[in-house]
């Protein structure tokens, strides 16, 4: 049966439940590099139980549902994440029961390539009261699928980044066990985690979670213009341009513009940009 683009515009996944509790809270902490200096008080209120802070990226494994995508039809190997991007509505509680709405929002056909451009929105709520908590927007590239009547085109170009040089630049360390880390919170494809199936992917080892680069990069943000305060991001995006290998450091440049932050981040020995067109907005810096 061919998928139209009606069809895909009405695949949703509406009022589905998740729950999380502190153990996750943390294991998303260490997935994003926190704790590697044990003696950090910035990075420690992130990972300890006592006066335990949220770090606000956590929005986007605390319902993540990749299965909701995978339904179409795609097969894993075969999808690759593009952009990721989250509006905070309120801070994340401590633990929490959730309902979620997945919806497809968007598609753009690749014919050249033979695949789709998918946009993904989830929208998270309270289960108790259900106050939303969380929108969070992806982009995919579905490779060997196609939709019928999809509209072709190009992406949207990002923002350029401003011509002066960076009002902040941050150096992270990543640990070489954080694609390890990361996979117990539902990454789990072997590109990760088994040498093998990375070689065979083209890659000299396994290669990190975009989403951990990406939160790692919201640190940066946050160390820089946030003053480690979690609760003062409001929206935090970035679009993944190459792969990083666990154990790499990652910079960050920044540029401040009131409460609006742009940022990429690279590889430096390799040279390799690995987010670009990143965009923060923070509270209090007006």
């Amino acid at each position: 049966m061919t998928l139209t683009y009606r069809d895909l515009l009405q695949h949703q996944s509406l009022d589905k439940s998740f729950s999380y509790g502190q153990d996750q809270i943390i294991l998303y902490a260490l997935g994003i590099g926190l704790g590697l200096d044990p003696v950090d008080e910035r990075q420690l209120q992130f990972v300890l139980e006592d006066n335990l802070a949220v770090f606000p990226t956590f929005a986007s494994v605390a319902a993540w549902d990749i299965a909701f995508v995978l339904e179409l039809g795609i097969e894993w190997p075969k999808l690759i994440h593009l952009s990721q991007g989250m509006e905070i509505h309120q801070a994340l509680p401590l633990s929490a029961q959730l309902r979620a709405d997945n919806r497809i929002v968007g598609a753009m056909d690749k014919p050249k390539q033979n695949a789709t451009i998918l946009a993904a929105e989830t929208t998270i709520r309270n289960a108790d009261g259900g106050a939303v908590l969380a929108r969070l927007q992806a982009s995919y590239l579905a490779r060997e699928f196609r939709v019928d009547g999809a509209p072709t085109g190009r992406r949207p170009a990002g923002q350029a980044r401003p011509e002066r040089a960076a009002d902040a630049t941050v150096s992270i360390a990543t640990s070489p066990q954080v694609a390890l880390i990361y996979r117990l919170l539902g990454g789990r494809a072997k590109i990760h985690s088994t040498p093998s199936v990375a070689r065979q992917q083209g890659f000299s080892g396994p290669i990190m979670h975009g989403l951990s680069t990406w939160g790692h990069a919201c640190r940066a943000v946050l160390q820089t213009a946030g003053d480690d305060d979690g609760q003062r991001l409001k929206h935090f995006s970035a679009a993944f341009a190459a792969p990083v290998y666990p154990g790499e450091a990652l910079t960050t440049y920044l540029w401040r513009d009131g409460a609006a932050v742009q940022f990429e981040t690279w590889v430096l020995a390799r040279d390799k940009l690995v987010l670009a067109d990143g965009h923060a907005q923070l509270m209090g810096l007006e």
